[in-house]
């Protein structure tokens, strides 16, 4: 089983119902339990830590984030020792810094600057310059503002080699009952208007290119796998690109009606109001 997380395991850091007893029972039964998310503001750490507090076991090694899957991306482009502008979050640039090898600039140190800084700071040149900066990478920001999308968009303009790499296209989240946040794709979608061109690439689900990695470097086999998600565009579409089983829980972001009615490539096999029904299942 590979379950998304926001929406699946927790929505905004409360364990939804039924959690803790599917994961013990699928543990108990030795099904092999992978969590995959969209989600680049947390690190593989962060997100066991987290778990720990819900009651859920997970090791960092059964994690794989966007943040992970762009930084692995990066490293094999060869891009060990480049600079990158990024925006987002600092498990973001720890990811790009580690696993590719990468100098990040930007990201939360960006955070607090103003339109005055865009007005007294790009000219007449952008600093670092634009053609030293090898990647835009994109992530969700809680402190996503006018200068980082300036930042970025002329990076993008002024270095047409300059790659434009984004986590993943979610755009939003849910908060709690009937409230969302602007995701990653929110911010994603601004930078691609300002730049006049879209991502490169966008790594997490539901890239095929990922998905096909994942089954090959954990030796899965897709028709004993399930892809469990709350979003059909991510979550069921990852799934389904390598032949996947798809379960499709009602405790996130999107409703059983634009379930039910998604593309053909994006509809769940199965439905369930959460991933406690995998208790009932299989005990």
């Amino acid at each position: 089983f590979i379950f998304d997380i926001d929406g699946v395991i927790h929505n905004g850091g409360k364990p939804i119902d039924g959690v803790r007893e599917a994961m013990m029972t699928l543990r108990a039964k030795n099904k092999m339990v992978l969590f995959m998310t969209n989600n680049a503001t947390k690190s593989p750490d962060d997100v066991t830590t987290l778990f720990g507090k819900l009651g859920v076991h997970a090791n960092p090694e059964e994690v794989i984030t966007s943040a992970t899957a762009a930084a692995g991306y990066l490293d094999s482009l060869g891009l060990h020792g480049r600079q990158v502008y990024v925006v987002g979050m600092q498990a973001l640039v720890e990811a790009l810094e580690a696993r590719a090898g990468v100098r990040a600039v930007g990201g939360p140190g960006d955070g607090s600057k103003t339109r005055e800084d865009v007005v007294n700071g790009f000219l007449p040149s952008l600093d670092p310059p634009a053609s030293d900066i090898a990647a835009v990478v994109v992530g969700a920001d809680f402190s996503f503002n006018y200068y980082k999308l300036a930042k970025a968009t002329n990076y993008l303009r002024q270095n047409r080699d300059c790659l434009f790499v984004a986590t993943n296209p979610d755009p939003r989240a849910l908060l709690g009952p009937g409230t969302f946040v602007p995701a990653a794709g929110s911010m994603m979608q601004a930078i691609a208007v300002a730049a006049g061109r879209q991502p490169d690439i966008v790594c997490g689900k539901p890239s095929q290119s990922l998905a096909s990695h994942l089954l090959k470097s954990r030796g899965l086999d897709p028709k004993r796998t399930c892809m469990v998600g709350d979003r059909t565009d991510t979550d069921i579409a990852f799934g389904r690109s390598v032949g996947m089983h798809t379960l499709w829980v009602a405790s996130g972001s999107m409703t059983e009606q634009e379930a039910v009615t998604a593309d053909r490539d994006e509809r769940p096999h199965f439905l369930a109001p959460s991933i406690g029904v995998l208790h009932d299942l299989l005990r």
